[in-house]
């Protein structure tokens, strides 16, 4: 009997401790998906204040090199994919680019209309995992009824 009681104890206590260990994850999960949110609003806010910056994500990166890196990007607020010169960068296709830069022409691929950026031209990036924390914590605001 004291044996079944002993085991019984056991079996509780690692259930208790596993439920809390889980929502404690839980809960540093929605902290942190709540922090990456605020800063996709920091950017958005910081672009509304830089009319010369834009946003745009990475669509695919082509060549990669000691000092940057050849990507295609997609401009967020027109849709219109543009060649780019990412230079001292070595972004992943889905980032999300705060930038300042100038068109200029691409020797490499013969284009008038590569996107030139210098180092300190990137104002700020959120990574794909970033994205989706920030839009996990505004699906959660949302089917709770709650406005960012």
């Amino acid at each position: 009997m004291f044996l079944y009681l002993l085991m019984v104890c056991a079996v509780a206590g690692v259930v208790a401790l596993a439920t809390v260990v889980l929502r404690r994850l839980k809960n540093r999960q929605v902290r942190q998906d709540a922090l990456w949110s605020g800063y996709q609003r920091h950017m958005n806010e910081l672009r509304d204040a830089s009319p010369e910056a834009e946003l745009a994500s990475v669509a695919q990166v082509y060549q990669r090199a000691k000092s940057g890196t050849k990507a295609v990007i997609v401009w967020q607020r027109t849709g219109v994919e543009q060649d780019s010169w990412l230079e001292g960068m070595n972004p992943d296709p889905g980032d999300l680019l705060l930038l300042r830069g100038s068109p200029g022409w691409g020797p490499d691929s013969s284009s008038p209309n590569v996107f030139y950026v210098a180092p300190g031209q990137v104002l700020a990036s959120m990574t794909v995992e970033a994205q989706a924390a920030a839009a996990r914590h505004r699906h959660r605001l949302a089917a709770t009824g709650v406005t960012p």
